[in-house]
């Protein structure tokens, strides 16, 4: 979303020598990343706030984002649908965290059927990101880790009474186990044309 932006910083470092000619793709390429991410952070943040919810907006986030880096699924062709399904997702989570207490029961069999769906699916490839059999593994294994400490943390969370928390972490891995079935549905689609 900020190539534009990323591009004209790249020139001025290279302008001004703080950068050599050959590194500016590299240069180019972080600094996309680097901007897009602060934008991420700020909306996160924005919505966390507009919710009344920044706790819990950054417990899910630290729930889900290193969960989604090896679980996969779903994914969007633009970095601009990207950070719309992102949000969506977070303000998502946040009505669920803040209404669930009118559908406890259903909402933990959700969250056991979540997990089992992670640890039955992950990860999920995409057909920009392809993984290999070795990948696969070492997704997996680290997919699995991360959500071993996570059911661990949010166990915690939950005896000290700090539902909301723990909520978060349940709502992380409700979404995540909708994008990886999004993420096998589009596999399948595009494997049929």
């Amino acid at each position: 979303m900020f190539e534009e932006a990323s591009n004209r910083i790249t020139v001025w470092l290279s302008k001004t020598k703080i950068i050599s000619s050959d590194q500016e793709v590299v240069c180019k390429w972080g600094m996309t990343h680097i901007l897009d991410t602060l934008f991420n952070i700020a909306t996160f943040t924005a919505i966390g706030l507009l919710f009344r919810m920044l706790p819990e907006t950054a417990v899910f986030t630290v729930a889900y984002i290193p969960l989604r880096s090896f679980a996969g699924g779903y994914h969007a062709k633009t970095p601009f649908r990207c950070w719309v399904i992102s949000n969506f997702l977070l303000i998502a989570a946040l009505l669920i965290v803040r209404y669930v207490s009118h559908f406890t029961a259903f909402f933990l069999l959700l969250t056991a059927l979540s997990l089992l769906c992670l640890v039955v699916l992950m990860p999920v490839s995409d057909i920009h990101k392809k993984l290999s059999e070795k990948d696969r593994k070492k997704y997996r294994r680290k997919g699995l880790m991360i959500l071993m400490v996570e059911l661990c943390a949010s166990a915690m969370l939950y005896y000290f009474a700090l539902i909301n928390f723990s909520y978060s972490i349940f709502s992380a891995w409700i979404l995540l186990s909708i994008m990886l079935i999004g993420g096998m549905i589009k596999n399948g689609v595009q494997a049929k044309k």
